[in-house]
């Protein structure tokens, strides 16, 4: 248990020194509406959690929150898809550090554990997708399928954990964080890209 939160503070420090920064994607999509990252937090998410999680994401990424400064709405997605991805692959590490050096994890924890790994190699490899292929060809549809497969794996990762005693481990709230990222993403492609 020790070495997972040992683990755990390595990744956020990394998290932390080294932020994706935002000019590369300061050229947007034809059509794209440009806005203050704290407007984009504020006009896609309802709730309070929701819009420090989005704060949170333009932070880590270096956007200035100040009304000043307006970067294109893909922009912004393809940061919170980023961020995701590296929350994801923080997931996918401690699992794998459960699983290697945690010897009394029982049976049922561990099938759930190598199944929500296998469940998150497709969650990474579609919210990789959506970071990568956004901005560069500005097809939306097939984006959006590709999320929707992320989601559908996720969400197969979440139902394995929901069963006792699985729920009391701590991949559960990691997976419960990562199902919040996923969800931002779908709000500021939503409400600001219309996907």
């Amino acid at each position: 248990m020790c070495t997972l939160y040992m683990t755990m503070a390595k990744i956020i420090l990394l998290l932390v020194l080294a932020p994706f920064c935002m000019a590369a994607a300061s050229t947007d999509c034809r059509g794209v509406p440009a806005l203050d990252g704290s407007s984009a937090c504020g006009e896609s998410c309802s709730t309070k959690l929701l819009q420090d999680l989005c704060i949170d994401v333009m932070i880590w990424g270096g956007v200035e929150i100040s009304g000043s400064h307006k970067e294109g709405a893909t922009g912004y997605v393809i940061l919170a898809a980023r961020f995701a991805v590296e929350s994801l692959d923080a997931t996918q590490l401690a699992a794998r550090n459960q699983l290697s050096q945690n010897t009394s994890l029982s049976g049922q924890v561990r099938d759930a554990y190598e199944g929500c790994l296998n469940d998150y190699a497709t969650v990474r490899s579609s919210i990789n997708r959506v970071a990568n292929e956004m901005l560069p060809n500005c097809r939306f549809a097939g984006v959006a399928d590709e999320f929707a497969r992320g989601v559908k794996s996720l969400e197969s990762c979440w139902i394995r954990l929901m069963r006792p005693p699985v729920k009391s481990t701590p991949l559960y709230n990691l997976v419960w964080a990562d199902r919040y990222k996923l969800l931002l993403i779908h709000l500021l492609d939503g409400k600001l890209l219309g996907i």
